[in-house]
């Protein structure tokens, strides 16, 4: 797997019949992170129950963000609401490069398995739908179809329940989804290079996304072209799409980790009086700063050992 994540430079050398001027062009396309999150997104971190935490950029930082690291068109993906859209074009009002998407939480209903699943170019209506159909991942599936959205596997080896897959999960995503995240900034290289060394061989569209809950929205990202959003979503259904950026590490998973709780202790001091609560959030930020590396660290090998087991079930 070692040649599947190989980086696409941004800027090439300029062709001999160039015009004249740099020595060096950037990549012709139109650039979008498919997989990014904002405060809206309700998280919970499993260690500590009963605590609600958010992403750290609203959504017109994270649209700023994202264009002024060259992303030509912006989303956002929050996990089971289109809050976050809704609030960024009641405050900026209509925003052409702007595609409301959402990160849909599904299950298989043979065993309950929750996979994620990025759908994009949605309404209130369709939002509504989702939501309704989202506990049976063939319904789900099927009315995306009838409505012709775009729709993308994310992350491929994690569940929510953190098994690996079996053999006919793999199969079942196989004939379910078109268009696999291939690159997923957050993930490490082994998760990546498992999605893409499923997918890619069978003629699926990988695409890059940074799954960010920080500030790292843009650094991975789809190149594509079309200069409508029609255009760009009908460009990646039809494969012409290509993952590009940076894939994760356990260094930076530990950062995120890390600053996501962070700012929402800071949050939460902020928003309360309550002198007991203010010491709960104290001493949930001393235990969590030493914590959370082995935290992380124990989450990667965990990791490791699913993707282990996951390609031993691999269809022959």
């Amino acid at each position: 797997m070692q040649d599947l994540l190989a980086p696409e430079l941004e800027f090439v050398p300029r062709g001999a019949d160039s015009a004249p001027g740099p020595g060096w062009r950037r990549r012709a396309g139109t650039r979008i992170d498919l997989h990014c999150h904002s405060t809206f997104s309700d998280e919970r971190i499993r260690w500590l129950p009963g605590l609600l935490f958010h992403p750290q950029l609203e959504p017109g930082a994270l649209y700023d963000l994202a264009k002024t690291r060259g992303m030509d068109f912006v989303t956002i993906t929050d996990h089971d609401t289109i809050d976050g859209c809704m609030a960024l074009l009641d405050r900026r009002g209509p925003l052409d490069d702007f595609i409301v998407g959402e990160e849909v939480t599904v299950r298989f209903p043979q065993d309950g398995t929750i996979i994620h699943v990025n759908v994009y170019d949605i309404d209130e209506r369709q939002h509504a739908e989702i939501q309704r159909l989202r506990q049976n991942i063939y319904d789900l599936i099927a009315y995306l179809r009838a409505e012709d959205k775009l729709f993308v596997l994310n992350h491929m080896i994690w569940t929510q329940q953190h098994r690996a897959l079996k053999t006919w999960q793999i199969e079942a995503m196989l004939e379910l989804f078109d268009v696999f995240e291939g690159l997923n900034g957050t993930r490490s290289y082994a998760h990546n290079a498992f999605a893409a060394s499923v997918a890619g061989p069978r003629g699926k569209v990988l695409v890059g996304g940074s799954d960010s809950h920080t500030n790292r929205v843009g650094l991975t990202y789809t190149r594509s072209f079309g200069s409508s959003r029609a255009e760009l979503l009908d460009h990646i259904r039809a494969g012409r799409a290509t993952p590009c950026g940076a894939f994760g590490t356990p260094e930076q998973l530990r950062d995120d980790v890390w600053i996501t709780l962070q700012t929402n202790i800071e949050r939460h001091l902020l928003e309360t009086s309550s002198a007991w609560k203010r010491g709960v959030c104290h001493l949930v930020e001393q235990i969590g700063r030493r914590a959370y590396p082995f935290v992380c660290i124990g989450y990667h090998v965990r990791q490791n050992l699913l993707i282990r087991e996951s390609r031993r079930a691999l269809p022959g």
